[in-house]
């Protein structure tokens, strides 16, 4: 009677103990499974390359997810093909390494519909699924989940078992969670490598901008136009022009100051440029003792102290119409340079001269008749310089050079149009900041 108490009262506890163990068990699993997740979730965030997160998915979630195989791919989104990145199991023979990885079309294979359909799947048994490619070896089970990146497709984690049956509906849920914070790592990645990329180039066309600054001060101050400046101060002095000289110098030290004072500034304001200018025409007016007429207008709706332009950007276009167009011309010689307010914080400058045109300066220059012995460089320099500005500041530039004609149809002139746009707030328009997700 005891004995079968005992036996009974065993029985019992053992028939107990079953449904308690399995809990337990299931427990377990999820809790791995759970901390699984957390890692992933929290291991390297945001200091790892793409290459190095698949790894990690590879070498630490899966193994201790209990799988036998598991490899994960990526999209290349030109060739339409899913490219084996990581592995863990038999295709990882070597540490960071796959063995003989292969390429699947989307669309193709297991893998390749879940990539163009974006929907997981769990095949219980592959040797009846037509679409099963074989790799390395046959298994007989197989859970693929698409890893996705702003609503879009660009990788699948694939996993296979020998074992018929052996992926469940829990193994997909871990595998879809793991593979949406891949997706999330692998944006964040993206997104800061674009960064990168795109503050190199800034910082690159800076240093040409500042480079490009250096050679337009150059081709501003050349040794040509001191040398000739110098020594027209010392004509002027040596024949007795004192009130000539005074002006001389006067123009000519107030030039080179603000040349230097501004020379390492993207905008100055629109009156410096403006004076500036003033200083440069009033100097070539005596260099050629008053040989042209100049003047300068601006549009009553223009505030030349509030808004800031290009510094130094007009100055070439005022010397190639004196030195190529007016000087090659016999008879009277005008210059005009007007500032148009175009709307929507757009400024035109325009640069009317009547001398030969540019056909006829070309001649002239071929065949040897040029005025000085200098060819300014300048108009090439600032064309190169506005495609900079437009794509550092990211702000709206416009040259156009138009030739002119009388009634009869032979050159009168040229017409220079250059449009920008003015920063009204007083300051430098500011380089562009590049931010990552927090």
């Amino acid at each position: 009677m005891t004995v079968t108490y005992y036996i009974g009262a065993s029985i019992a506890l053992l028939v107990c103990m079953v449904p308690v163990y399995a809990l337990l068990v299931k427990y377990k699993r999820k809790y791995e499974a759970e901390a699984t997740v957390t890692y992933f979730a929290t291991s390297l965030f945001g200091q790892n390359t793409i290459d190095d997160i698949l790894w990690d998915v590879a070498k630490n979630c899966i193994r201790q997810l209990q799988f036998e195989d598991c490899v994960i791919y990526l999209l290349d989104e030109e060739r339409q093909v899913l490219v084996q990145k990581a592995a863990y199991g038999p295709k990882n023979p070597v540490r960071f390494e796959i063995k003989q990885p292969i390429e699947i079309p989307v669309g193709e294979g297991i893998t390749g519909t879940v990539a163009l359909t974006g929907k997981p799947e769990i095949i219980a048994n592959t040797s009846k699924d037509s679409r099963y490619i074989l790799d390395d070896e046959q298994r007989l089970s197989e859970l693929a989940v698409p890893v996705f990146y702003e609503n879009r497709v660009i990788g699948v984690i694939d996993s296979e078992h020998h074992r018929k049956g052996f992926y469940t509906t829990a193994h997909l849920q871990v595998l879809e969670k793991i593979a949406a914070i891949c997706g999330a790592k692998i944006g964040k990645t993206l997104v800061e490598e674009k960064a990168r990329r795109q503050e190199a180039e800034v910082q690159h066309l800076q240093r040409q901008l500042a480079e490009f600054r250096l050679v337009t001060l150059k081709s501003q101050m050349n040794p040509h136009f001191l040398f000739n400046c110098l020594n027209g101060i010392y004509n002027s002095i040596v024949t007795g022009e004192v009130e000539k000289a005074q002006e001389y110098i006067s123009s000519f030290a107030r030039l080179l100051r603000m040349v230097l004072v501004h020379a390492e500034k993207n905008f100055i304001s629109l009156r410096d440029e403006m004076d500036l200018l003033q200083y440069y025409l009033k100097i070539e007016s005596l260099r050629t003792d008053h040989a042209f007429d100049y003047s300068m207008e601006i549009d009553e709706r223009i505030n030349p102290e509030e808004h800031y332009v290009p510094g130094m950007l007009i100055q070439p276009f005022l010397e190639n119409a004196i030195w190529h167009g007016l000087m090659n011309k016999h008879g009277e010689r005008r210059l005009h340079i007007g500032w148009h307010y175009l709307g929507d914080n757009m400024l035109l400058c325009e640069i009317v001269d009547n001398g030969v045109g540019r056909s006829e300066a070309a001649r002239i220059h071929k065949s040897g008749l040029k005025t000085g012995s200098h060819q300014s460089k300048g108009m090439q320099l600032c064309q190169e310089r506005v495609e900079l500005y437009k794509s550092l500041f990211n702000t709206r530039f416009s040259i156009q050079v138009l030739d002119l004609s009388d009634a009869d149809n032979r050159p009168a002139g040229t017409r220079v149009e250059i449009a920008f746009e003015m920063d009204p707030e007083g300051y430098e328009i500011p380089n562009p900041k590049f931010q990552t997700p927090g």
